[in-house]
């Protein structure tokens, strides 16, 4: 496996100008957008394309479609069929499969064989951010490429914002002898942050699915509503692990102080809570729903003798 030791990208590159690049490439990061864009940077080297070009005749795209993002076997086939035919241009073929981990068990059988014995002259890269969900035969063939880690939100100063209101609510929730004083404000800042933060969520998404939008070319409806769906669902996983990030800084420093020992225990409860709302939205649970739920536990929990 490549890792972020060194840059995954150029080694992937240099492997290529040597004439030794493996011809299925698994690449692993936590945003698809983000492994898309480095997908390219690899693929504009074997097709031979410019800084500003991202597709090519020899350039294939196989993508999930429809709101349960899946790679049918139809389009699977499709696939297959195009890359034995020869080269528009008398040079490489690249197939990019876009959420890999998004193909049944019927596509990924019928992908095998194309993946053990490619056609010549054929790379075939495997973008993931869950390739734990691939089946093992896929992975198993595969050189993996591990990419290292975006800039996270918690450069952007609404998130730092954000961060800074949740932490002082927590920190207010643990001070009984202001809870004694206001009972109420706590309650009402519980739905302005659940609220809030679903904002930040919903302004990411839409600028990076516009982005991607834009960086492709001849994506179908179905293809568009994956697309959409899947970069919703990577960048709030992103910005809930980092909402359990934030949690647990605010249990450090009161423990550091020797403030309030059971305070761990709170934690782990708090943390349990929001792991169960992130299951539920995955199985579609409205997201709105699902941070009223987490507040309003976090405050019972957090205010609990």
């Amino acid at each position: 496996m490549l890792t972020n030791s060194t840059d995954p990208i150029e080694s992937l590159q240099k492997r290529f100008k040597e004439g030794r690049l493996h011809h299925g490439i698994l690449m692993l990061g936590r945003s698809i957008v983000q492994i898309e864009k480095s997908a390219l940077l690899l693929i504009r080297d074997i097709l031979r394309l410019d800084s500003t070009q991202s597709e090519h005749p020899d350039l294939f795209h196989l993508r999930p479609s429809g709101k349960a993002r899946i790679i049918t076997v139809e389009k699977t086939r499709e696939l297959i069929s195009n890359l034995n035919r020869t080269s528009n241009q008398g040079g490489c073929k690249v197939a990019l499969i876009h959420e890999a981990d998004r193909m049944r068990k019927e596509a990924a059988n019928a992908f095998l064989k194309t993946l053990e014995e490619p056609p010549s002259g054929t790379y075939l890269l495997l973008l993931s951010s869950k390739p734990y969900s691939l089946l093992a035969t896929i992975r198993s063939r595969c050189l993996m490429a591990r990419l290292p880690i975006e800039e996270s939100i918690d450069r952007n100063e609404q998130w730092e914002d954000w961060n800074n209101r949740y932490q002082e609510w927590i920190e207010a929730l643990l001070d009984r002898e202001n809870l004694k004083r206001d009972r109420v404000t706590p309650l009402f800042r519980a739905y302005g942050l659940a609220s809030s933060l679903l904002g930040l969520i919903n302004q990411e998404s839409d600028t990076l699915a516009k982005q991607a939008k834009s960086d492709a070319a001849d994506m179908d409806e179905k293809e568009i509503d994956a697309l959409e769906v899947g970069v919703r669902k990577g960048v709030r996983a992103r910005i809930l692990g980092q909402l359990a990030d934030a949690t647990r800084s605010v249990v450090i420093r009161k423990q550091n102080k020797d403030i309030l020992p059971q305070l761990g225990v709170k934690l782990s409860r708090v943390l349990r809570c929001l792991e169960k709302n992130t299951r539920l939205m995955e199985v579609n649970l409205k997201d709105d729903a699902a941070m009223e739920d987490f507040y309003l536990s976090s405050l019972r929990i957090w205010t609990a003798k």
